[in-house]
């Protein structure tokens, strides 16, 4: 009994070690792609772009991979505490879908846009369900408020795409709030667990 609690609460401690790390890996190298990039525009070019050639494609593709699995291992976690477990699991799926954009450049064609579109598709479908369903504790209700919040600044993100020729307005408006919303829900998960577990041993000596 002990060794399970004590596996779940490990579990739960590295996905929330992970969910505060997303922010720092994402927008650290996509930062330091787009400085190696000056002909990037953010009203020309989607974010992808980054990862055609060069140093910033490099930077670009490892740091969307590295997110994509920091994304993969604080759904983990996110599904073990999280009250309804569906949201979650389409988080998880998604986190597939982010390192796949790694692994498949907008280079290869088609196959990048199926799986940047079923990234963003996951995601704020992911985070509606999350936003809808989620009320366990004030915590919770409030992360929900915060997801729902997230879905409605992707939805109205799309008019962005008829007025600019580029994506990536429209991309950081769906990612930075998404990614933050990990970065908070991983410390809590982090903390909760260091400092709130009623399983956590208590050693004498």
């Amino acid at each position: 009994m002990h060794l399970i609690s004590y596996a779940q609460i490990n579990v739960e401690k590295i996905s929330g070690i992970c969910g505060i790390f997303l922010p720092i890996v994402f927008f650290t190298f996509t930062g330091l792609a787009i400085l190696k990039s000056p002909w990037f525009s953010w009203t020309q070019h989607a974010l992808s772009d980054l990862g055609v050639q060069g140093i910033s494609a490099i930077l670009f593709n490892t740091g969307t991979i590295l997110t994509g699995v920091l994304a993969f291992m604080f759904s983990i976690g996110l599904i073990l505490t999280i009250s309804n477990k569906i949201g979650g699991y389409i988080l998880l799926f998604s986190s597939f879908s982010l390192l796949a954009i790694g692994l498949f450049p907008i280079s290869t064609g088609l196959l990048h846009f199926y799986v940047s579109a079923t990234f963003f598709i996951l995601c704020t479908i992911g985070f509606l369900v999350i936003g809808t369903t989620i009320k366990k504790n004030q915590f919770e209700r409030k992360m929900g408020i915060f997801a729902i919040a997230f879905c409605c600044i992707a939805i109205c993100s799309l008019p962005l795409l008829v007025i600019w020729d580029g994506l990536a307005i429209s991309e950081i408006l769906v990612l930075f709030p998404a990614i933050i919303w990990c970065m908070i829900y991983g410390y809590n998960m982090l903390t909760y667990r260091i400092t709130n577990n009623p399983n956590t041993p208590t050693i004498t000596g």
